[in-house]
């Protein structure tokens, strides 16, 4: 029996000729190297290489089923040897690579010896002799230092994932010892650390015995906040973005939570944190942070471009943190061919708890539509409340101020423009668990929204507008996802509201590949005139080739009509291809959609350039 070094005390070695096993145990818990060994393929096998590149030996009795990796870990060279000493050192490196390789793979009394050459033009051959393939005969923990009873029988159930009898695989048992510690540090061991991965090996036996040495050090509560002097945030402010109560155990969820928070707060860009390593009198570990403030202005600017809706662009300005408590003014403007708007708005987070967040806002816009012709002035505030990072509710009361020209009466009666005032309190909830707004990967996010209300004015009104909108994404490698998204929506009550409150399909927004608002009810004159109820649906198939480039495919069909039963059997398609241009903030998108069954008068392209993805 021979006993291995502890793995994170162990450097790559130089290749041995002979057979010993010591060298062979300890090629098992060669981390370093044998990552860095693994990761050869992308200066070898021709990976990211171009031209002629030179293999420095051939290998030789390699077992089959590990032929292809053993040769993607040799290093190529894009010249040859220069001399024969050259070509035989790169032939000695070559076998020392394999024997590591051969170890991370169980093969621990594995051997590899070059063939001697004569010319530098040789290419040399690698006689290998793999051996047996060692298996896990036992796995034990060892633990230095105090740890509950809990944890204890947590941990000894965990080393049960490394099958006894299983192959001597190097990643298994270093992933082992990562899942150890992450047991401990979950029941609030956050200082603990892993001091040894010990390894005893039995050429009779072809076998290991495994033995994790973990230290756990103190077990910590979590105490209170300490933060800089410096800071232009209220204490209160930052405070109460605390994921935990004083006296909770340590986890290291919390600690990524508290930095989400601050970093998603946007006053920030740069975030330390770090536990004290000693209790204060309360026995709970002080968390300092190391806060640098990020500037408390920001603009921006952006475009879009469609063949139906024209050109349009929006900007904004914002200024954080007014009062000290995390707040900001944000101005958002657009002007586009069809509308444009003027918004400010005012929000104040962490009212009381975290999450709990004021918006409100005042607005003036005007829309010209091929249904109607709008100015409005709107005003209104929202009360918004997450129950956990993924489900949020909100409350809000809105007065809007319209005045609306509706083309289906210019035509066949009085011309006289419409006036309103809506009195309307949306509820809405929202369950969402996308990372990436811009570019989602991953992830799902349902919408619901009902808004009572209430028009009075030239028409008068009682009624309750509801919307849904589910949004899915699974990617199925890195550069390849999929997304899929459903809308409907409809009314409750009187079927007399204000024009720009009907639904409308069509347009980049939900049917790409038909004229805005063109798949919506019309009038005599044909005019459109919007519907009381909306379906539309997509799905996309993303393909991200580059850093830079990427490309989609999808098909879109939607409608709007006076009640669900019209609407399903309006139903229009289109197809269409898009490219996508990663600048390092999100995608440039382009889209280019054909109708599937085009009606008279139908366009048979449709272009739509924006930023970010189309949902």
């Amino acid at each position: 029996m021979v006993k291995s070094m502890a793995s994170r005390h162990l450097s790559s070695r130089p290749r041995q000729t002979g057979t010993g096993l010591a060298r062979c145990a300890a090629s098992l818990a060669l981390a370093g190297s044998l990552s860095a060994c693994t990761l050869l393929g992308g200066n070898g096998a021709n990976g990211g290489v171009s031209g002629t590149v030179y293999t420095p030996a051939s290998l030789d009795g390699i077992p089959g089923n590990l032929a292809d990796r053993a040769d993607s870990v040799l290093q190529t060279y894009q010249a040859p040897p220069a001399s024969l000493l050259e070509a035989r050192r790169r032939a000695d490196r070559a076998a020392g690579t394999v024997e590591e390789f051969l170890a991370s793979e169980g093969y621990l009394a594995a051997s590899a010896v070059p063939q001697r050459i004569d010319r530098s033009t040789s290419t040399p051959r690698i006689e290998i002799t793999p051996g047996k393939r060692f298996r896990i005969a036992s796995v034990a923990v060892d633990f230095v230092g105090d740890i509950d009873d809990g944890t204890r029988a947590e941990v000894k159930k965990a080393k049960k994932g490394l099958l006894i009898g299983g192959p001597a695989h190097t990643s298994s048992i270093e992933r082992m010892d990562a899942l150890l510690l992450s047991h401990l540090k979950n029941a609030g061991y956050a200082f603990a650390i892993s001091n040894d991965i010990d390894v005893l090996a039995s050429r009779a036996d072809a076998t290991v015995e495994v033995t994790y040495t973990l230290v756990p050090g103190p077990r910590v509560k979590l105490g209170e906040l300490v933060l800089p002097d410096d800071i232009s945030t209220r204490p209160p402010a930052v405070r109460v973005m605390r994921s935990w109560q004083p006296g909770e155990y340590y986890t290291p969820d919390k600690i990524r939570t508290l930095r989400t928070r601050l970093r998603s707060s946007g006053l920030y860009d740069g975030i330390g944190i770090e536990i004290s390593e000693t209790p204060d009198a309360e026995g709970t570990y002080p968390v300092e942070l190391l806060l640098a403030e990020s500037k408390p202005r920001s603009v921006g600017v952006g475009a879009s471009l469609s063949t139906t809706e024209g050109a349009g662009i929006d900007a904004y300005w914002e200024k954080r943190n007014i009062t000290g408590r995390g707040d900001k003014v944000r101005v958002d403007g657009a002007v586009a061919n069809i509308s444009r708007h003027l918004t400010a708005s005012y929000e104040l987070p962490n009212i009381g708890r975290y999450g709990r967040t004021l918006n409100a806002e005042i607005g003036a816009r005007q829309a010209e539509t091929d249904g109607y012709d709008l100015t409005g002035l709107k005003t209104g505030a929202t009360l918004s409340q997450p129950f956990n990072k993924n489900f949020n509710i909100s409350a809000g009361a809105y007065v809007d101020l319209t005045r609306t020209v509706e083309y289906d009466l210019t035509r066949s009666g009085p011309s006289d423009p419409i006036d309103q005032v809506t009195f309307f309190t949306p509820l809405s909830a929202t369950y969402n668990t996308v990372r990436n707004p811009l570019d989602p990967q991953d992830g799902n996010r349902l919408f619901l929204t009902l808004e009572p209300s209430v028009s009075t004015g030239t028409v008068n009104a009682v009624y309750t507008r509801y919307l849904s909108n589910l949004r899915t994404y699974h990617s199925f490698t890195d550069s390849l996802v999929a997304a899929a998204r459903v809308e409907a929506g409809g009314f409750l009550g009187d079927t007399d509201v204000p024009a720009d409150r009907l639904f409308f399909a069509g347009g980049g927004g939900t049917v790409r590949g038909y004229a805005y608002q063109s798949l919506s009810p019309q009038n005599a004159d044909g005019d459109y005139v919007g519907g009381e109820a909306l379906f539309d649906a997509s799905l996309e198939l993303r393909w991200r080739k580059s850093k830079r480039w990427g490309y989609a495919a999808f098909v879109d069909t939607g409608a709007a009509a006076g009640d669900f039963g019209e609407v399903f059997g309006d139903l229009r398609s289109a197809f269409g291809l898009g490219v996508r241009y990663y600048p390092g903030f999100g995608p440039i998108r382009l889209d280019i959609a054909t109708p599937i069954s085009p009606r008279d008068g139908d366009d048979p392209v449709q272009v739509y350039i924006s930023i970010g993805q189309a949902f």
